[in-house]
C-alpha cells in the first residue's frame, strides 16, 4: 500500500543519497547541531559539503529531514526522479 503512493517505511536510516558519478547509494543523517549532512559508506562517515552535493541526488528521505536539507547549505542537492518519501 506504501510502496503505491511513493512511500516507503522508515528504518534505520532518514537519507538516502545516490552518487550520480557511480550510482552508489549512501545512507546519510542530517545534523542540526552541525548543520551537516553525515553520509556513511561502510564504516567510514564525512559530512557532504556544499559543492559536493553537485555528485549526489536524494533518492528517500523524510519530510523532516528533507526541509532540514533545504534549510541547511544544500540548495544544490536534488531529489532524484525516483524519490520516495520514508515514514515512520
Amino acid at each position: 500500500m506504501l510502496e503505491k503512493v511513493g512511500l516507503i517505511k522508515r528504518e534505520e536510516w532518514i537519507v538516502t543519497l545516490r552518487c550520480l558519478l557511480d550510482g552508489l547509494l549512501l545512507p546519510a543523517e542530517m545534523r542540526s547541531s552541525e548543520g551537516y549532512l553525515i553520509a556513511y559508506d561502510g564504516e567510514e562517515s564525512f559530512a557532504l559539503e556544499a559543492l559536493e552535493a553537485l555528485y549526489y541526488e536524494v533518492v528517500a528521505a523524510s519530510r523532516e529531514e528533507w526541509l532540514a536539507v533545504e534549510q541547511a547549505q544544500y540548495r544544490l542537492l536534488r531529489q532524484a526522479t525516483d524519490f520516495r518519501w520514508i515514514v515512520g
